[in-house]
């Protein structure tokens, strides 16, 4: 009786794949166009605040790996606070900028009245 529970857990979800897909799913090979340079200028902006989010991410990882092992050293245990603060302040400029991209990218996609 177990083995009818679990076949029926497990082929249950596959029902949902048999759907037959909506009418116009016609897909473009070039891609969609909505949206033009601002959405791709978009788009590159989230990806390189990701890209900075990663890297901030592995020097905090860093920063206290050195904090961490710097077993009462001055000189390790700085370094680490100097990697930590400098993340820190990465992470601020590169937040400064987008949202300075993004007030200028609406100033100049704003059509004029």
């Amino acid at each position: 009786m177990k083995y009818i529970y679990i076949t029926i857990a497990l082929l249950a979800p596959l029902s949902a794949l048999a759907q037959t897909p909506p009418a116009n799913h016609a897909l473009n090979p070039i891609g969609d166009a909505s949206g033009g340079a601002p959405a791709l200028y978009g788009r590159l902006i989230r990806s390189f605040l990701g890209a900075i989010g990663v890297a901030a991410l592995f020097f905090f990882i860093i920063g206290g790996f050195k904090i961490l092992t710097s077993q009462g050293n001055s000189d390790k245990l700085k370094s680490g606070k100097d990697t930590l603060v400098w993340a820190v302040i990465g992470l601020v400029v590169a937040f400064s900028s987008y949202i300075l991209l993004r007030y200028v990218l609406e100033i100049i996609t704003t059509p004029i009245a």
